[in-house]
Parts: C-alpha cells; structure tokens; sequence
C-alpha cells in the first residue's frame, strides 16, 4: 500500500523537511470531537520547543462546510476548524495536557490567502499547517496558556495565516471561569429541537440549507442588523458533543452569516457576491445557551478599495458583551463558480 505524504519545510532552523502522512485521522478525542467525520487532522510532528507541523484533508463534501452559494474554495471557517484542532492536538500530544483539561479561547485571527492563488477545490484537498508557538505559560510543570502563530498551504500554495491565544484550566478552574453553579448549566443537548420560526432567508446569508443557518428575526435598525442566536443543538458539526456554552466556532458562523446579511442589506448585492477575506475576534465571557443572544452587524465600511468591506460584530448576551469580532468581506469576481 503507497501512504500518501507530503514534504514540508520546517519552520524551525536547520532542521530536515517533514514528511506528513493524510492515510488516516488522528485520534478523535486529541482534538474534542465525537464524530469521525468531523475529525480533518491526519498528522501532527513536533520539531523544536516552539515548532510544530500538521496535516489535514479537506472533505470535497460536507453537509456543513460545502454547503455555500458559492462553490470551489475551501470554506474560510473550515481553515480556521483545521487550526484549532491542530492547537488541540498539539497541547495534548506534544505539550502532555491531560484530556480532562479545558480550553479557554481568548482570541484569534485570519488572513485569507489571495483568491487567485487559492486553489480550485475538486476533490480531497490535502493541507499543511506550520505552527510556531509563543508566550508560554507554565504553572508547576503545566501548560496553563500558549499563543500561536500558523500558514495553512496546500501543495505549496498559501490558504491563509491564523493566530490565537489560548487558556489551559482545570475543571476546578474552569467551574469557577463559568461562574455557575454546579449543574446548573443546561448543555446543547437540551436544544436539539431547534427553533425555525423567523429563520434567515438561507440565500441571506450564503446558505442553501435552512439547518446551517444559525440566525432568527434580523431587525435593520440606523446603521446596523441585529439577528438572534440560533442554538441549535442537534447540529451535527456546530455541537458535534454537548457543550455547556456557545462555542467559538459557533459564534464565527453566526459572525460571518450576520457579515453577509449586513452586506447585502447595505449593499444590495447579495451573499453569493461576497466571500470572507479575514477575520478577527476576542472572547470576554462564556455566552450561554440559556439566554438569548443578540449579534448585531454594523453596516459595512470600505477597506483596501471598493472591492473589499469591514463588518464590525457585536455579540450580547443580557446586557453585556461575550464576545466582539470583525469580519472582512471581499467582492467575488464576476462569473465565480456558483
């Protein structure tokens, strides 16, 4: 049987290219998902202290990450799944966290790689991530934060460039982070029937399927659209296992279906004429299930010339702010695949 592998030059010094295996996944618990299916790692290599490499394959069809108007580019947010399951991965495998640790996302961020030099996705994309890791946090021999800075390519060709930081606690910690009670929490499970009244136009926001839209009742009101979370539990990659909050990952999608449903508002070209370009977004505090969750997407503001705009995301939850993000918005090229 031939592996299929890639060379890939160390970001390290002086060290030999990496030769990375796509055959199969990595274990499923390594990077917090249930489902096989929504594991995309195949490998992982450490090479120095700071330096890591990793493979994965993107699926050429996915009930939730192919699902856009727009079709033949890898889903930015998909990217961005990529990368955080190389940072679960690695801080299990290569940083000795134990599975029971928690983790806490402070803040991360993406540039998208320049339309023309991203490839065509015809089939299986097989991608690499170089990871270079920074400002540790050690506490008595354990990883309690660790910043990283990571390329995605695929074949030698740039996809995009992400950054995070992120927090290690124990479930000690962490309770107290929550700030609840013991069980008192209801997790995704409670939320698997999830409401379709007053669901977003899935065209709005540059779905085909109602079941990937995660926002309700959009109000335009001055300078802004304001839409209600869309807790859908049973969401087989949005909660792939029960959670106890909103996951970050969840909040980006509704981040960028509020950015598309403000750019077509403001603009009056509509989703299919627009494709994220970048993102940026910081966490403050836990967003619960339990208690409606506003997003509200200011109207979009010109950046680096007409073709591009910058959507500014608010997320509040009774009365104050969980999370703030910015998505930027690039005009598709006339005649892009639909």
């Amino acid at each position: 049987m031939t592996v299929e592998t890639a060379p890939v030059e160390s970001a390290a010094a002086e060290t030999a290219p990496v030769a990375l295996t796509f055959e199969r996944t990595v274990p499923r618990g390594l990077v917090h998902r249930h489902a096989l299916s929504e594991v995309f790692l195949t490998d992982s290599v450490r090479l120095d202290e700071d330096h890591f490499v990793a493979a994965a394959q993107l699926p050429p069809s996915h009930a939730y990450y192919t699902d856009h108007l727009t079709a033949g580019r890898p889903d930015p947010l998909l990217l961005l799944e990529c990368c955080r399951q190389a940072e679960t991965h690695a801080v299990h495998a290569h940083f000795g966290a134990p599975l029971g640790t928690k983790f806490v996302l402070r803040e991360w961020s993406m540039t998208v790689a320049d339309a023309a030099r991203t490839p065509v996705a015809t089939g299986p994309v097989p991608v690499t991530v170089e990871a270079t890791t920074q400002n540790p946090q050690w506490v008595a021999g354990t990883l309690r934060g660790l910043g990283y800075r990571m390329r995605v390519s695929s074949s030698g060709q740039p996809l995009c460039d992400v950054a995070m930081r992120v927090q290690y606690v124990s479930d000690g910690v962490y309770a107290k982070l929550r700030g609840r009670a013991a069980g008192t929490a209801p997790t995704s499970e409670s939320y698997r029937g999830a409401r379709s009244t007053g669901l977003v136009a899935p065209g709005s926001v540059g779905r085909a399927r109602p079941e990937n839209v995660v926002l309700l009742d959009p109000v335009r009101g001055g300078d802004a659209v304001t839409s209600r979370l869309r807790v859908a539990g049973g969401h087989p990659s949005l909660f792939d296992h029960p959670q106890d909050h909103v996951p970050g990952m969840v909040l980006m999608e509704a981040g960028r279906q509020a950015a598309l449903l403000s750019a077509g508002t403001f603009t009056g070209e509509g989703a299919r004429r627009w494709g994220v370009a970048g993102l940026r977004a910081s966490f403050g505090a836990y967003a619960e299930l339990d208690a409606p969750l506003t997003v509200r997407a200011h109207r979009p503001e010109p950046q680096e010339g007409e073709g591009r705009r910058h959507v500014r995301i608010d997320f509040e939850q009774d009365g104050r702010a969980v999370a703030q993000a910015a998505f930027v918005l690039e005009r598709a090229e006339a005649g892009a695949p639909e």
